[in-house]
């Protein structure tokens, strides 16, 4: 009797096995196994979202650099205009107030081109009343074609004034975005005192000037 009931036992205990290492039983428990899922997609999302991360970062640094450079720009511009003329120090407070405006960290990559234009007279080509450049070597700007202004901006009772800014920034070097970007902006204001805005003498002469920050702007006219 007791040699039956062992014999039985063990032909349960390997039909037991035999069910439970089958290939079906298998797969069936570790489908219904969840132990460790949420190791698992972690595993999987954090690579994506820490890169996600990351370039937003660049992005969003990149943007508010530029936002600050549109703003400087608008403000030397607007500054220029308030006065019928800028000469020596009127010219360097300007670039400098702009210069602190922009908040950027390296001053001495910013470039900027300022000339005033008048029209003399309708069906006259437009007449410059000065220009100035700020590190020029920077943003290497081209004289400004003004003929291409329109009348509604530029005629024969008020000239404006054009204030081009160029920056080349340095992302956080998270690896996203090119080495250096550059920045671009323009701006076209008409003068608020006088029909045009005199740069120096007003005669169209150019006033060079350099800056590495806010403190530290001069300028010469060649």
């Amino acid at each position: 009797m007791k040699l039956h009931t062992l014999k039985s036992t063990l032909k349960s205990s390997v039909y037991l096995a035999a069910v439970s290492l089958s290939p079906r039983r298998l797969s069936r428990r570790y489908r219904d196994d969840e132990r460790g899922i949420a190791a698992i997609e972690f595993a999987i999302i954090a690579p994506i979202m820490i890169g996600m991360y990351f370039g937003l970062a660049e992005i969003a640094s990149a943007i508010s650099v530029d936002r600050r450079i549109s703003h400087g720009t608008n403000v030397a511009g607007d500054l220029s205009t308030q006065q019928p003329a800028l000469k020596d120090a009127d010219i360097e407070e300007v670039l400098s107030a702009a210069i602190r405006v922009m908040g950027v960290e390296n001053a001495s990559q910013i470039s900027m081109d300022m000339e005033s234009f008048i029209l003399p007279a309708e069906g006259q080509p437009p007449e410059s009343r000065g220009r100035i450049r700020l590190n020029n070597s920077v943003g290497g700007f081209t004289q400004y074609d003004a003929s291409k202004l329109d009348t509604k901006l530029l005629n024969s009772e008020s000239g404006v004034v054009v204030t081009r800014v160029r920056y080349n920034y340095t992302p956080l070097k998270l690896r996203y975005l090119d080495s250096t970007i550059k920045l671009e902006e323009t701006f076209l204001l008409k003068p608020r005192r006088s029909d045009a805005v005199d740069f120096q003498d007003g005669n169209g002469s150019l006033v060079d000037c350099t800056a590495t920050g806010y403190a530290n702007v001069s300028c010469s006219t060649t």
